[in-house]
C-alpha cells in the first residue's frame, strides 16, 4: 500500500480546488430538480424521531443507501430521540447551487471531492462572513482510471504500464486497431464525461500534462504549444460521447460493447461494481491507471452551519457520520470497490483481477492544478480541440402542449441553445398537423440568437405529425453527414403525445432507422414530455439509434436540456 499512500497527498486533495471553481462558473443554475431525482425532500423533527436530509454525490450510490439503509434500521438515538436519515443522489456541483440558491438545505452534505468543501466555504464567507462547513471529514479513496474491455487493453500491451499517451497513438492513427493487428475492431472509440463534470475535466487536464510532460508548472506558453493543439484535437475526434455523468458511461460502454466505446475514464469503483453486475460479459474491463499519473477523490461528508442546522440536528447527523466511519460501514465500503478511508481496514475482494482491478496500486505521479487563469485556458484548448457538434432540434408545438407545457418547453430548448458552441451548427424543426423548418441549418454563432427569438414565439394548435418529422430529419441529417464528416452529429426530439396526422407509418418510419447497433448512425436523443408522451416508440427510436430516452416535465425540462447538451 505504500505507493498508493503516495498518491494520497494534501496536493492531490488540493489540485481539486480550481478545477471546481472553474465548473462552477460553466454551470449555470436553473429551476426544477434533476432528471429522474425528486424534488428536495424536507427534513424534520417531531417529538420522537429526527428525519435528517443527506445529499450525496451519485458515484457512491450504492454504499450509502446500504449505509443508510443499515442506520435507520439499528434506530440510533441522539438526545432521546431516534435518527432516521433520508439520502438524496446528486451531482456535486448542481447540489452546491441548490444549496447555494436556497432550493436544496442538506443536514449533511457530501459532494465527490473536498474541492467543493472549499468552493462552498469560500462562497459562504461572502455571503454570511463565515464559512458553511466548519470541519469535513473523508470517507472513501476513488481513483480515476481508464477503463478498457480487457483483449483491447491486451493487444496495447496491459498489463504493462499504459496511459494517456498510449491513446493518443492509437487515435491518431487512421489504421485504427489494425494497426494492433485486430482490423475487425474498427477504429479506437474513446468517451469521458463533459468538462462540466470532475471527471470530465480532470481528464482534459491530464491528456494536457501528460502531452507536456509535466506534472506541475503549466504556462501559457504550454497551451499555446501547437504539438498539444494537435494532440488534444486527435485524442478529442476519437471521442464518441460524452455526458455529465460517468456512471452513465459506463453502463452505455457495457450495453452497447466494444462496438461503440473502446475505452473510457471511469471511476474505479464503477469499473468492479460493472464488472460484478455483468459478471465480465461480453469482456471483463480492466482499469488502467495512467502511468503519466491520476485523480483520487475522497468523498467527504460534512454538516452545514447554517440557520436551518440546529444544536439538535448537529448532533444527531454527528451520530452518523461516526457510523459511516466505523470500521463495520468503511469494511462494507471496500467490499463495494470504494478503498476505504480507515487504514484499519485491509484492502481484499473485489479488490482482485478477476473484477479488472489492482488491490495496489502501481506509483503513479500527482499532477499539480494550476491557477484559474491557466485552467480556464484549458477549457478553452478542449472546446478548440473537440469534434463540433451537429444538431437539429425537433419541437412538437401540437395543441397538447398548450399552457404551462409549451412554455416551459420553450424555456428549456432556449438555454440548449445557449449551451452551444459557434462553431457548433443547428436546424430547428416544429411540427403540429405540419412540419415546418423553423430555423435553417448554419453555425450557431450566425444563427443561434434568430434560433432563440423564433422559439421564443411559438404556441400551441393542431395534431401530431410524429413519424413524418422523425424519418425527414434522420434522412435530412444523412445526407449532410456524408457530405460533412468529422461532426458529432444528433437529433434532439421533444413531444408529449403519439402520432396524430402523419402520411407515413410507424412501420415505414421504423425501417427508415439503422437495423441492429450502427456506431455511425444519427443519434436521435428523445424527450418524453408528460404522462401521455408515447414512451415506448421514443425509447426505441433512441435505443436503435444509440442514444438516450428522457422522461420529462415541466418542473424538470429545463435541466433534461441541460443534460443533453453534455452530450454533445
Amino acid at each position: 500500500m505504500k505507493n498508493f499512500n503516495k498518491v494520497l497527498t494534501a496536493a492531490v486533495v488540493a489540485t481539486f480546488v480550481g478545477i471546481c471553481a472553474v465548473v462552477l462558473l460553466r454551470r449555470q443554475a436553473g429551476p426544477g430538480p434533476e432528471p429522474g431525482v425528486p424534488s428536495t425532500p424536507a427534513a424534520s423533527s417531531s417529538s420522537e424521531t429526527i428525519t435528517l436530509l443527506l445529499s450525496s454525490s451519485n458515484a457512491k450510490q450504492t454504499f450509502i443507501d446500504k449505509a443508510v439503509a443499515d442506520f435507520n434500521d439499528q434506530r440510533v438515538r441522539a438526545g432521546g430521540k431516534v435518527v432516521q436519515v433520508q439520502v438524496q443522489h446528486v451531482n456535486s456541483g448542481d447540489s452546491w447551487n441548490d444549496i447555494r440558491e436556497g432550493r436544496s438545505k442538506p443536514d449533511l452534505w457530501s459532494p465527490g471531492d473536498e474541492s467543493w468543501i472549499r468552493i462552498a466555504n469560500d462562497t459562504w464567507r461572502g455571503l454570511q462572513n463565515h464559512p458553511l462547513f466548519e470541519k469535513a471529514e473523508p470517507l472513501v479513496n476513488v481513483p480515476l482510471c481508464i477503463a478498457m474491455w480487457e483483449p483491447m487493453a491486451v493487444a496495447l500491451g496491459y498489463p504493462k504500464p499504459l496511459g494517456w499517451t498510449d491513446l493518443a497513438k492509437i487515435s491518431a492513427d487512421p489504421r485504427g486497431w489494425a494497426r494492433y493487428g485486430h482490423p475487425e475492431w474498427g477504429m479506437f472509440k474513446w468517451g469521458h464525461a463533459h468538462p462540466d463534470a470532475n471527471s470530465g475535466f480532470l481528464t482534459v487536464l491530464a491528456e494536457v500534462y501528460a502531452q507536456r510532460g509535466k506534472t506541475a508548472g503549466l504556462t501559457l506558453q504550454d497551451l499555446k504549444s501547437p504539438q498539444l493543439v494537435s494532440y488534444l484535437s486527435t485524442v478529442e475526434q476519437s471521442v464518441e460521447h460524452y455526458g455529465l455523468s460517468s456512471v452513465w458511461i459506463d453502463n452505455f460502454m457495457r450495453e452497447k460493447g466494444p462496438a461503440y466505446l473502446s475505452a473510457a475514464v471511469q471511476y474505479e469503483n464503477a469499473i468492479i461494481e460493472g464488472n460484478r453486475k455483468t459478471q465480465n460479459k461480453p469482456f471483463r474491463i480492466v482499469a488502467i491507471y495512467p502511468k503519466e499519473g491520476t485523480f483520487i477523490t475522497q468523498h467527504p461528508i460534512a454538516i452545514p452551519q447554517a440557520d436551518w442546522v440546529t444544536e439538535e440536528r448537529k448532533a444527531a447527523a454527528r451520530k452518523f457520520i461516526d457510523f459511516l466511519l466505523s470500521p463495520r460501514m468503511q469494511e462494507l465500503a471496500m467490499t463495494l470497490g470504494l478503498r476505504p478511508i480507515s487504514k484499519s481496514v485491509p484492502i481484499a475482494d473485489p479488490f482482485t483481477a478477476e473484477w479488472g482491478v489492482r488491490a495496489e496500486m502501481p506509483q503513479v505521479a500527482a499532477f499539480e492544478v494550476p491557477g484559474e487563469d491557466i485552467l480556464k485556458r484549458v477549457n478553452d484548448a478542449w472546446l478548440a480541440a473537440k469534434k463540433p457538434a451537429s444538431v437539429m432540434m425537433l419541437i412538437d408545438t401540437s395543441g397538447s402542449m398548450s399552457g404551462e407545457a409549451m412554455e416551459k418547453a420553450k424555456e428549456g430548448a432556449a438555454s440548449f441553445i445557449s449551451r452551444m458552441q459557434p462553431r457548433d451548427e443547428l436546424e430547428v424543426r416544429t411540427f403540429n398537423h405540419q412540419v415546418t423548418q423553423l430555423v435553417s441549418v448554419a453555425a450557431v454563432g450566425a444563427n443561434g440568437e434568430e434560433a432563440r427569438q423564433k422559439v421564443s414565439s411559438l404556441f400551441a394548435s393542431g395534431g401530431t405529425r410524429l413519424y413524418d418529422v422523425t424519418k425527414d430529419a434522420v434522412a435530412a441529417w444523412n445526407e449532410r453527414k456524408k457530405k460533412h464528416p468529422g461532426r458529432h452529429y444528433g437529433i434532439v426530439l421533444l413531444t408529449d403525445g403519439k402520432d396524430e396526422g402523419s402520411v407515413m407509418s410507424r412501420a415505414d418510419m421504423m425501417d427508415a432507422l439503422p437495423k441492429g447497433d450502427n456506431p455511425e448512425t444519427i443519434k436521435l436523443f428523445t424527450i418524453a414530455y408528460g404522462a401521455a408522451a408515447d414512451k415506448l416508440f421514443l425509447k426505441e427510436l433512441s435505443n436503435r439509434t444509440s442514444a438516450r430516452t428522457f422522461e420529462s416535465t415541466t418542473g424538470n425540462i429545463w435541466r433534461v436540456y441541460q443534460e443533453l447538451s453534455a452530450n454533445f
